[in-house]
């Protein structure tokens, strides 16, 4: 508790010149987001964080998140438990879900603007593959519709990536920990399997079928 306290201490003290960071040089908005890593470092190496400025609002935001490490996010929700009160600032444990079923569903949504590609939610389409028994979280294969062609070819990686920043976007970060296992991603998209919309997605996980 009181290493968690520290944390604090250590916040509190600098915290004028994380308000105002965004107005810095850049050599010196590099030090103090290196500093800030390097102190959530010392409770947990997945330990790290989401810094919003304040553009057209007061207050600044620090959101503490393990991206997607069971135990990294237990000392997350920790260390903001201990959050004390400081003026023209917001404490936020883990990455909250932004999107709602009828965002998804709005063709007129803006586009993820991925570095390779723009992408629409309404493009996306996912089944399930397997589920674990003893934890009760899912699989899931996904697919992109109508990818423009990629020369040099996108890594596989970044396809999985993509995903669970669309995912958290959708669910959150603790959901997204608590419900899938695994996402893949399928170049291929044969037209005699039953894909479903992305809109489509929480209904599954929270019901376990499809009306």
């Amino acid at each position: 508790m009181a290493q968690l306290k520290a944390f604090w201490e250590w916040f509190s003290e600098y915290q004028e010149a994380y308000y105002h960071l965004r107005g810095f040089p850049e050599d010196e908005q590099a030090y103090y987001f290196n500093e800030l890593d390097r102190q959530l470092k010392v409770y947990h190496p997945s330990l790290t964080y989401v810094l919003h400025s304040p553009k057209d609002r007061l207050e600044a935001e620090l959101i503490l998140t393990a991206n997607g490490d069971p135990d990294g996010m237990l000392f997350a929700i920790n260390l903001i438990d201990l959050a004390p009160t400081i003026p023209n600032w917001v404490f936020t444990a883990l990455i909250q879900p932004k999107l709602t079923v009828g965002d998804i569903k709005n063709k007129d949504l803006e586009h993820y603007k991925f570095m390779e590609f723009d992408l629409h939610l309404s493009r996306v389409r996912w089944l399930p593959v397997d589920m674990n028994r003893e934890t009760y979280k899912y699989e899931f294969v996904f697919h992109f519709i109508g990818l423009p062609y990629a020369n040099p070819e996108i890594p596989y990686e970044k396809f999985i990536d993509y995903l669970y920043i669309i995912l958290v976007d959708m669910f959150g970060e603790l959901f997204v920990s608590q419900h899938i296992e695994m996402v893949y991603y399928d170049h291929l998209y044969p037209n005699d399997m039953d894909w479903y919309s992305l809109h489509q997605l929480r209904e599954f996980l929270e019901e376990g079928y499809l009306d």
